[in-house]
């Protein structure tokens, strides 16, 4: 990366100012080095955090800074500092607004540098001119602490915000993000199947901050890097490594063992939740589980959303699923057209007091969707207040979607498999030309334990590698979904 150092009059090493008690008063940065705050008492802004009260139900405060760069480039803030322990301050929280006084827009904000270290660490873009006004709250601590500030100049940043992948099907999706603060000419990808080694994938080039991929391989899961591409001998760095689930056909299922398999999920609710890891606690006592906690201070509505599916008109959907909870929960499965709350507005399936102190298997009655689309499925914890002292838990684990249409009947009648029993090659064969683009081969417990983009040997796959059982070969091809039972000897 070239970089211009505009800044010389920036000297590092520690320096002392006190920070004002609103964003009007905001104490200027003007050099590298570290910050010593005080005591945070002043106003809070609630932009960016939905805050009205700290941790502990008192007033909630800030102390506030600001930086205008005469160049752009990107700033590094971070209070995980040595300085900042027992019993000083040990956990911190920023917040970055643009705007003014009157008017903040949130930037962006930081709670915690990791799951284990609640001091905060925040990297942002900064363009040339623009003021930046940082907030510290004491939501969670406040006392006063230090913070180091590093800003960089820079004629090529890298894009840093990510908008929502739109367009998406089952072979396409298009790309969207926040165009960089030093507008490059053009913006270079680099995208490939999910777990691609960087350098080896497919590097395209675009003059907007957005681009379609299409010909992708059906129902599959892409990662992608994008940096600024100023001209040919000036590029910003990589972003981190990002992914893309494009839309699935029945049969599906995740079981969350990876993140390959929780990609595409998502998320919404008011209430603690997230990938459990100990194997142990999982569904057959292997990989990794989905986490339900319901509130001890609110009644809880959590929300889990599958990756979008293509069904078909009258497509009769069942999804299975497994549950252990120790205390009584409220589930439901819903259906509708987006990932979201207000669009889930078909109830599935519900249980108002499930309670299963070991895991245990629920087949929800069939979905039948009314037109052809995108569905989304979804799995809403809408359990009332703990009373107890502490959380209760909720976990979910191997979730299994399949469909009576979803392996389209007119391509799986003109497909046939053999030999089926078969010692370890089957051959797969069609009477209407259709083409395959993507194999899989999915357990009877829904996990995919096979995969490729093509057959070998023009119509033949290999299951030598798998053990004895019977399996669900699902294929991508050219005329629909198609699958078929298949039983290795």
């Amino acid at each position: 990366m070239k970089k211009l150092l505009l800044f010389t009059f920036f000297v590092m090493g520690a320096f002392q100012v006190s920070a004002q008690s609103d964003c009007a008063n905001a104490i200027a940065i003007t050099t590298n080095g570290t910050v010593s705050a005080p005591a945070v008492d002043g106003v809070f802004a609630n932009n960016c955090y939905n805050h009205t009260l700290d941790s502990n139900g008192g007033a909630i405060y800030a102390i506030w800074y600001s930086f205008t760069p005469t160049a752009s480039g990107e700033v590094t803030m971070t209070s995980n500092l040595g300085t900042n322990v027992a019993p000083f301050s040990v956990d911190t929280k920023v917040s970055i607004f643009t705007g003014t006084c009157d008017a903040l827009v949130c930037y962006d904000a930081n709670d915690d540098t990791s799951s284990t270290q609640y001091l905060s660490t925040i990297t942002f873009p900064v363009q040339s001119g623009v003021t930046y006004y940082i907030a510290w709250d004491n939501y969670w601590d406040a006392n006063g602490f230090d913070f180091d500030f590093n800003f960089t100049s820079s004629t090529c940043v890298k894009p840093y915000y990510f908008n929502a992948t739109t367009d998406l099907t089952t072979t396409s999706a298009t790309l969207n993000w926040v165009a960089s603060v030093s507008s490059p000419s053009q913006y270079q990808v680099e995208y490939g199947l999910y777990g691609f080694t960087q350098g080896t994938g497919t590097t395209v080039l675009t003059p907007t901050n957005s681009i379609t991929l299409s010909g992708l391989t059906p129902f599959a899961n892409y990662q992608y890097y994008i940096r600024g591409y100023c001209d040919a001998a000036n590029q910003s760095p990589w972003t981190a490594v990002r992914t893309v689930a494009l839309v699935k056909a029945c049969p599906y299922a995740c079981t969350f063992d990876d993140a390959n398999q929780v990609a595409g999920w998502t998320t919404s609710g008011n209430g603690a939740y997230g990938l459990g890891a100990t194997a142990a606690n999982a569904q057959g006592g292997v990989g990794q589980y989905w986490i339900l906690n319901n509130s001890i201070t609110a009644a809880t509505n959590n929300w889990l959303f599958t990756p979008p599916m293509t069904l078909a008109a009258n497509e009769s959907v069942t999804i299975s699923f497994w549950t252990r909870c120790g205390t009584a929960r409220s589930l439901r499965l819903t259906a509708g057209n987006a990932a979201t709350p207000a669009a889930q507005t078909t109830q599935i399936w519900a249980n108002p007091a499930l309670l299963n102190t070991s895991y245990a298997q629920t087949t929800a009655p069939a979905f039948v969707a009314p037109t052809a689309g995108i569905y989304y499925f979804a799995f809403n914890d809408i359990s009332a207040l703990n009373t107890g002292t502490a959380a209760a838990t909720l976990r979910l684990d191997t979730i299994n979607v399949s469909s009576v249409l979803g392996t389209n009947e007119f391509a799986s009648s003109n497909f046939s498999v053999y030999p089926n029993p078969s010692n370890g090659i089957i051959n797969i064969a069609n009477d209407i030309n259709a083409t395959v683009s993507a194999i899989e081969i999915l357990d009877l417990n829904g996990r995919v334990v096979k995969s490729q983009a093509l057959l070998t040997n023009g119509n033949q796959i290999s299951i030598n590698e798998l053990s004895a059982g019977v399996y669900m070969l699902k294929l991508a091809t050219s005329q629909g979904v198609v699958s078929k039972k298949i039983v290795k000897n």
